[in-house]
């Protein structure tokens, strides 16, 4: 908790910049019918304007510095600053039990910090973000865990006595994403976005590639990608004021995708619950968003397999909500 109070100041200092868009996000996986695994994430996400390469408008050593991060096509119109907030928590499938169990996910909390760069255009983006965050007690997850458990009428989970020590996370990510398909029809418009992902550190090693197909009317042109294995999908933030009339907008998506996991921190850290490398799996992604005014509603419903023993893994579901308001 220490580091967070280090981090904060830094979170607030950023804020001051003419805010764009804030988000609200959460995702479960009460659709499974079973509460385990990747069992709750919750995140916030602010994005800043679009235009802080504008070093006459932003002048500070910080924003020249990222303004020179380079990018393979240097010729990148517009630049975006994000941060994410984010808690998950992690329990096995069988939380009567209060020993250790062995070939099943441990229970865990952890907290992270986003600190996201987009250098992008209208028909493409790259993204970089550095992640730092804890895992241990000090999520406090046990304690958000019982409180919605206690909401919900759940029974309450037994374990949390092993959950995993207190541990530094960091990590690095770089993705793309560009629009391959874009038409219109007489009533509505169709798009398709592809993305890449590699993220390294302590945390999560991982690759994905995916694409999104969406149709829908009066959406705005923002780059609906499948986003990441967990959490919030920052992407589909960038671009919202594109939408420049105030009618009501909608789409529906469905989003492909391939994950190679090498390591994981919650599952592969501990060598001795036993667990595999997820190694490869398929993502599938189904979106329904609404666009009204200054407001962004948004369900998604994703399938991925999350753990694997002995070599063996089965396709889990989390279903997610979210709301987005621009300033």
């Amino acid at each position: 908790m220490k580091l967070f109070l280090k981090i904060m100041p830094i979170c607030l200092l950023s804020l001051s910049l003419n805010a764009e868009i804030i988000s609200g996000f959460i995702e479960n996986d009460v659709v499974n019918g079973e509460d385990k695994h990747y069992t709750n994430g919750a995140a916030f996400t602010y994005l800043s304007n679009k235009d802080t390469n504008d070093l006459n408008k932003y002048d500070s050593s910080f924003f020249n510095l990222v303004s020179k991060i380079p990018t393979f096509n240097n010729d990148t119109k517009y630049q975006t600053l994000g941060i994410t907030l984010s808690h998950l928590t992690f329990t096995p499938t069988n939380s009567d039990e209060q020993n250790k169990i062995i070939k099943d996910v441990p229970y865990a909390g952890v907290v992270t910090v986003d600190f996201i760069l987009y250098k992008w255009e209208e028909d493409f983006f790259h993204q970089y973000m550095l992640t730092l965050g804890m895992v241990g007690p000090s999520s406090s997850a046990e304690n958000f865990q019982k409180a919605y458990h206690h909401i919900t009428g759940n029974n309450e989970t037994k374990g949390w006595n092993n959950q995993l020590e207190e541990d530094f996370l960091y990590n690095f990510s770089y993705a793309y994403g560009y629009k391959a398909f874009k038409h219109e029809f007489s009533y509505g418009k169709m798009d398709i976005i592809n993305n890449f992902r590699l993220d390294v550190g302590n945390y999560n090693r991982a690759l994905m590639a995916g694409s999104v197909i969406r149709y829908g009317n009066n959406y705005p042109n923002n780059f609906n990608t499948i986003g990441r294995l967990l959490g919030a999908n920052e992407n589909k933030l960038l671009n919202l004021d594109s939408k420049s009339n105030k009618s009501f907008g909608w789409s529906v998506s469905y989003g492909l995708g391939y994950s190679y996991t090498d390591y994981f921190y919650v599952n592969n850290y501990d060598k001795s619950y036993e667990l595999d490398k997820l190694k490869d799996t398929v993502v599938q992604l189904i979106s329904f968003d609404t666009y009204f005014d200054n407001l962004v509603l948004s369900f998604t419903y994703k399938t991925s397999k999350f753990v694997s023993v002995d070599n063996k893994s089965e396709y889990e579901n989390w279903g997610g909500v979210s709301l987005a308001y621009l300033f």
